[in-house]
C-alpha cells in the first residue's frame, strides 16, 4: 500500500498563528510553557471563618479558587450550579408598528441576526461565565472584536479589575489595572498581549508609562468604555458558595476520626499471664517467660491488629470499643450540612426521595435564572447594536431549561404548539436552532418525502386512547406513599401466587 505524503504548508501554518487571539489571561503562559500545575494550600478553620466573615475579596476569591482544586465537595457544586441550565434561547424579531416581518429587507435582517448568533456558541460562553461567577463571585470581560461577521471576547484578570460605578444608562463601569501588563515580565510577551487587547486598553498602557517612562496619566485605573465592557455578578462579588467551606473541612476532620475509630475497634491486645505457684514461687523464670513471650509474638506475626503483652497479671483479651457508630451518624449530619450550607439539596447526588429532589432543582433553575436573564439582556444588546433599524428590533430570550426539567418543557410547550402556540420554541428546547428547524422539515418533506411515506401519530386530540380514569402521574409528581404502595404490588406479583 502505497503511503500518502503529507505536504506542510507553512504559509497556511504562519497565517493562522498571527490571526489567534488569546481567549484568556492563562494563554499567554501555556503558550511559552511557563504554566505551573495547580497548587492548593491546606487552611485551618479559624482561617477559612476570618477570611469568610472580615477578609478581601482578592483573598476570597484565593480561597475559593484553593477549594475548587482541592475539594471535591466545593467543586461539584460548583460545576453543578454553573452547567445546570442548558443556556438554550430564541432570537425573537420586534419589526415597528405597520411593518411585517416578511418584508424581504426586514426578514434579511431577521436571517443575518439568527445566523450570527449561531455562530456566537453563546452555550459554551455562558456556561464559562457562569462558572466564574460563582467561582469569584464575578465576570470581567472586554469585547475585543464587534462586527457583523465576527465576534470576540477576552477575560480580563479578576485580581486586576473592580466596578465601583454605573453609567448615565445603568450600565456597569469596569476599571481595569493595566500594571497588570507589568507584572508579565517577558517583554516580546508583554507586547504580544498588549497587541491581543482592544486599542484603547493598549494606548492608555502606553500613556500611563508615557516616554523615557515619564507617565503622562497618574493613575494605572482606566475605565473601560461600557459599550466593551462585559461585566456579570450574582449577588455581590463575593464568591457565593464560600460558606460551604468550613463545612467540607469539619466533614474531612470528621473522616479522619471515624477512620481512627475504625482502626481502633479492629485493634487487640493479647495479656498472658505467668501464673504463681501457692506458696508464691515463679511457675517460670523471667527468661523462660521471654521463649513464651516470643514464640506468641511468631504465632501473632503479620497480624498489624494484635499487640501481645506477656505480664504475672491476669490473662486477658482486651478489646478497644470506641463510639464508631456515633461517629458514623456524626459523620452522616455533617455531610448533610455541606449541601445544607449551599442550599443545594443532597440528593441531586444521591437520591432518596423524588419530589424534595424535584422541588430542589426548580428552586436551583430559578436562583440560575437571574443571571441567564442578565446574559439575555447581554445578547438583545449587542444583536440590536449589529442588525436593528427603525424597521425592526430584536430581543433574544433564554428559557428556564436544564436537563432534569427538559421533557416536561418539551411536553408543557408541544401542548401549547397544539393549541396554536409557538412551534418553534419545543424545536429548539429539543437542541434544533431555530433556522435548523427549518432546515430539517425542508429535508424531511420536500427531499426525502418523509411527510408521504410517514403517518403521523394519532394524538389525543384527534382519538380517543379509550382509557378510563385520569392519567397515570409521571415519577416525579406522585406522593411517597404512591410509590411504596405500587413498589409493594410489584414486588407481590413477580412473587406469584400461592
Amino acid at each position: 500500500m502505497a503511503q500518502i505524503e503529507h505536504k506542510f504548508n507553512l504559509d497556511t501554518f504562519r497565517r493562522a498563528h498571527e490571526k489567534m487571539i488569546a481567549k484568556a489571561n492563562s494563554s499567554w503562559t501555556r503558550r511559552y510553557g511557563n504554566e505551573s500545575t495547580v497548587r492548593y494550600r491546606e487552611y485551618s478553620l479559624e482561617e477559612v471563618n476570618k477570611i469568610i466573615n472580615s477578609s478581601t475579596l482578592t483573598e476570597q476569591r484565593k480561597l475559593s479558587r484553593n477549594y475548587f482544586y482541592k475539594d471535591g465537595f466545593y467543586k461539584r457544586i460548583i460545576l453543578y450550579y454553573g452547567t445546570l441550565l442548558t443556556y438554550t434561547g430564541l432570537l425573537i424579531p420586534n419589526p415597528a408598528i405597520g411593518k411585517s416581518l416578511s418584508t424581504p429587507h426586514i426578514a434579511k435582517r431577521y436571517y443575518a441576526a439568527l445566523e450570527y448568533v449561531d455562530k456566537m456558541n453563546l452555550a459554551e460562553i455562558m456556561t464559562k461565565m457562569s462558572i466564574c461567577v460563582l467561582l469569584d463571585g464575578v465576570y470581567y470581560g472586554i469585547i475585543k472584536t464587534l462586527t457583523k461577521d465576527k465576534f470576540i471576547m477576552l477575560d480580563l484578570p479578576t485580581a486586576y479589575c473592580r466596578s465601583c460605578y454605573v453609567d448615565e444608562d445603568g450600565n456597569d463601569v469596569i476599571e481595569f489595572n493595566v500594571g497588570y501588563f507589568d507584572s508579565i515580565v517577558d517583554t516580546d510577551i508583554r507586547k504580544e498581549t498588549l497587541n491581543a487587547y482592544p486599542k484603547v486598553v493598549s494606548d492608555y498602557y502606553k500613556a500611563y508609562h508615557g516616554e523615557k517612562g515619564k507617565k503622562i496619566n497618574g493613575t494605572p485605573w482606566m475605565q473601560i468604555p461600557s459599550d466593551i465592557g462585559v461585566y456579570f455578578t450574582l449577588y455581590g462579588e463575593s464568591p457565593l458558595f464560600l460558606d460551604v467551606i468550613p463545612a467540607t473541612i469539619r466533614y474531612d476532620e470528621a473522616i479522619d476520626r471515624q477512620e481512627d475509630a475504625e482502626l481502633e475497634e479492629i485493634k487487640k491486645i493479647i495479656v498472658q499471664k505467668i501464673p504463681h505457684l501457692q506458696d508464691g514461687t515463679l511457675l517460670f523464670e523471667p527468661d523462660e517467660a521471654e521463649v513464651i513471650h516470643n514464640g506468641t509474638v511468631g504465632m501473632m506475626k503479620g497480624n498489624k491488629n494484635v499487640s501481645v503483652l506477656t505480664t504475672y497479671a491476669d490473662v486477658d483479651s482486651i478489646v478497644s470499643k470506641t463510639t464508631a457508630d456515633n461517629e458514623a451518624s456524626s459523620l452522616e449530619k455533617m455531610l448533610q450540612n455541606v449541601y445544607a450550607d449551599a442550599g443545594v439539596s443532597s440528593q441531586i447526588f444521591a437520591p432518596l426521595g423524588v419530589q424534595a429532589i424535584m422541588l430542589s432543582i426548580i428552586n436551583d433553575i430559578s436562583l440560575m435564572m437571574i443571571l441567564a436573564n442578565k446574559y439575555s439582556r447581554f445578547i438583545t444588546k449587542i444583536i440590536n447594536f449589529l442588525f436593528s433599524n427603525s424597521n425592526v428590533s430584536f430581543k433574544y430570550t433564554i428559557f428556564a431549561l436544564s436537563l432534569y426539567n427538559k421533557g416536561d418543557f418539551i411536553t408543557d410547550t408541544l401542548k401549547l404548539a397544539q393549541s396554536g402556540y409557538s412551534y418553534l420554541i419545543p424545536a429548539v428546547a429539543a437542541g434544533l436552532s431555530q433556522r435548523e428547524i427549518v432546515n430539517v422539515k425542508d429535508l424531511e418533506n420536500d427531499v426525502l418525502g418523509l411527510r408521504d411515506k410517514f403517518i403521523p401519530l394519532q394524538t389525543s386530540y384527534t382519538e380517543s386512547s379509550g382509557e378510563v380514569g385520569a392519567p397515570e402521574k409521571p415519577l416525579e409528581q406522585k406522593a411517597e406513599k404512591t410509590i411504596q404502595n405500587e413498589d409493594a404490588i410489584d414486588r407481590q406479583g413477580q412473587g406469584g401466587s400461592a
